[in-house]
């Protein structure tokens, strides 16, 4: 008798600390996942993604209103790249460099 009361506490004390390892692993779980990209909302294409920025906002309250995304809040990075190319690499570097985003989303390329 004396044994299994030995092995319940041993089972019992190895159980809480998996579960305080887990509850300790979960912080970066709750995290929001930031998904970042290169938005064109002044120049040429300006008027166009504004119309598209809109609809990603209404999307990402949409998405924060239902719990998010694997139960994490949604937090979209963008910068105008002005409707010129040569800003895009910038951009993308700060994104995954400054910003640590964990998603990234290429752009539309323009219809020819």
């Amino acid at each position: 008798m004396q044994q299994r009361s030995t092995l319940r506490k041993t089972l019992t004390t190895a159980a809480l600390a998996l579960a305080a390892a887990t509850a300790l692993a979960l912080p970066a779980a709750a995290q929001e996942i930031k998904i970042g990209y290169s938005m064109a909302m002044t120049g040429g294409l300006g008027p166009n993604g504004q119309s598209a920025l809109l609809a990603q906002k209404i999307w990402e309250e949409d998405i924060n209103a239902k719990g998010g995304l694997i139960g994490r809040p949604v937090k979209l990075i963008y910068y105008d790249d002005q409707t010129n190319p040569s800003t895009v690499p910038g951009i993308y570097s700060k994104l995954l460099d400054v910003d640590k985003v964990d998603l990234i989303i290429g752009g539309m390329p323009p219809s020819a």
